[in-house]
């Protein structure tokens, strides 16, 4: 009996053997589950880096596209065959009728006073801009009235450089204008005629006169 008892404790310890093969089982496919979720994850973990990557692709070379175009790379704006000074010299060396339209004075005069101007009054030439130049984009401006857009588009150059120049210009016309525009008596002391003898203006200086005494 005890080789029954024997054989049913063989048979039992089969039995066993049999359940912890089938527990062996069970935790293969669970580890073959969990692996696969983890490739799974690891799947899904490698397409989102590879989106950050190309979203970080496409922004980077946007940003320097943008930088780029922006402080590296400058199309030329004022680049007409017909440049500033090529229009100057058509006008100067033209009918005389189309310098006094378009700066107010003839010819001979313009060329007189940008001498006069470079000689005396530390009008100096640029290296992108004769005086002549600097001088006839400065009337023009006063004769027509015309913007700095408008000046620009005409002679060719950047506002950057119309209003420096033009600043240059004016600061050599005033040192021009206390030379020239000045009284003939200084000290004042006598009246003009064209003042006594017009009524709106003498009225005043009688006034005047009459405070100071």
């Amino acid at each position: 009996m005890s080789d029954g008892f024997a054989g049913t404790s063989s048979v039992s310890g089969f039995g066993g053997s049999v359940g912890y093969g089938y527990g062996n089982y069970n935790s293969e496919v669970q580890d073959y589950d969990l692996n696969q979720q983890d490739d799974n994850d690891n799947g899904d973990l490698f397409w989102l880096r590879e989106c950050d990557r190309t979203k970080l692709v496409i922004c980077t070379a946007g940003a320097l596209t943008m930088y780029y175009n922006t402080y590296i790379y400058k199309e030329p704006c004022m680049n007409s065959y017909n440049t500033g000074m090529r229009w100057l010299t058509e006008i100067l060396n033209r009918h005389w009728m189309r310098c006094m339209n378009m700066f107010r004075m003839d010819a001979d005069t313009l060329k007189s006073l940008t001498l006069e101007l470079e000689t005396m009054y530390r009008l100096k030439s640029s290296r992108r801009m004769s005086v002549i130049e600097k001088v006839g984009m400065f009337l023009y401006t006063l004769a027509l009235g015309a913007s700095n857009r408008e000046v620009q588009e005409r002679f060719q150059h950047s506002g950057e450089t119309i209003s420096r120049n033009f600043k240059e210009v004016l600061r050599s016309v005033c040192l021009l204008a206390a030379d020239f525009i000045r009284p003939v008596d200084p000290e004042f002391t006598t009246t003009p005629l064209e003042i006594e003898m017009n009524s709106r203006y003498m009225p005043y200086l009688k006034v005047s006169n009459t405070l100071y005494r």
